[in-house]
């Protein structure tokens, strides 16, 4: 994938220009609503498909609220990590992974600080977010690899996690990962917020945890106005956007300082690692590319044709084909001809 010929310095300056005139308004609201109580309601059924059920289980790091098949088919287990963005929950995949329970053995936790999980203040560090994760393989799946899917920023939670515990990671599919080993991404600042946590804490509640805000963001990373699922994706997102304490993970992992350990044993990361970008988002993804390249040895790229980040809800069909041939086994070596 070739460097955009468009991302000019004269176009990340415009770019920061505009982000900073929108943290500006930001900041204006949250002053002027700060005192305010924001609503709190509660999150819909429909963050998980019926068929599947809802446990949870204990970790260090606090407690993991997890779905899984009822009728669990013995296969290797097949871990969805869901992205990291005001609501962000294990809803970000189930329009897809209900499609693998047949061969997979299905894990879709909400990771501590997100969606039902437990949402403690202060957040878990990338660390301990990770060693969580763990945890929570072991009680599960004691002694089993598994398969990671993992979106957007949690991208890096699955590089760590498999750099640090190779023995429980076969391989990585990151979907529109934003990797954080380079510099921030300029049409993504909202880890400047991290400089003042009081204020960053009242912008999230009263302005990125709101349904108007939200519903333009969704619109912006993958849905159509026309989109009959829009609704229902809209109030679910909203829904867990606005439980207590949601703020904390989200606010931290957007700091730049959270990865700060995540370069480290990235060298020696042996699982192979593939990416599936969306042909029609129109962030420069080359960066991120340019950063890991030196550092992975198994690194495949490939285009989805979808719109954006929350693909995987807006446009399942197209997410579901890529992950299944990812997924696919190959096929067997041929033998070598005998030795004469």
């Amino acid at each position: 994938m070739n460097d955009d010929p468009s991302e000019t310095p004269g176009r990340r300056k415009a770019l920061g220009v505009g982000l900073g005139a929108g943290l500006l308004g930001a900041v204006a609201l949250a002053m002027r609503y700060g005192w305010r109580k924001t609503l709190r309601t509660i999150i819909p059924d429909s963050i998980s498909p019926a068929v599947f059920a809802t446990r949870v289980t204990d970790t260090s790091a606090g407690e993991i609220v997890y779905h899984t098949a009822d009728s669990q088919f013995p296969g290797p287990p097949l871990l969805f990590l869901h992205g990291v963005f005001p609501g962000a929950s294990s809803f970000e995949w189930s329009r897809i992974y209900t499609r693998f329970a047949e061969a997979w053995r299905v894990l879709v936790p909400d990771m501590v600080g997100f969606g039902e999980s437990q949402r403690p203040d202060p957040a878990p560090t990338a660390e301990e977010q990770v060693r969580s994760l763990a945890e929570f393989l072991d009680t599960i799946v004691p002694g089993e690899p598994a398969v990671i899917v993992a979106s957007g920023l949690s991208a890096n939670i699955a590089l760590l996690f498999a750099s640090r515990h190779p023995e429980k990671s076969s391989r990585l599919i990151l979907w529109m990962p934003d990797i954080a080993l380079g510099k921030a991404n300029p049409s993504r600042g909202w880890h400047r917020l991290g400089w003042f946590p009081r204020l960053a804490r009242m912008v999230y509640r009263h302005q990125l945890a709101t349904e108007t805000f939200l519903r333009a963001w969704m619109l912006r990373s993958g849905f159509n106005a026309e989109d009959s699922s829009l609704e229902e994706s809209l109030s679910v997102i909203t829904s867990t956007a606005q439980q207590y304490g949601a703020e904390h993970a989200f606010l931290s992992q957007c700091s730049k300082s959270y990865w700060r350990s995540l370069r480290t044993g990235l060298r020696a990361l042996t699982a192979p690692v593939s990416m599936l970008l969306a042909t029609g988002d129109n962030r420069d993804s080359s960066a991120a590319i340019a950063d890991l390249r030196p550092l992975l040895g198994r690194f495949s790229i490939r285009e989805v044709t979808a719109r954006g980040i929350l693909a995987p809800l807006a446009e399942p069909d197209a997410v579901t084909e890529a992950l299944a041939r990812e997924l696919a086994p190959l096929p067997p070596e041929t033998p070598l001809p005998p030795i004469n």
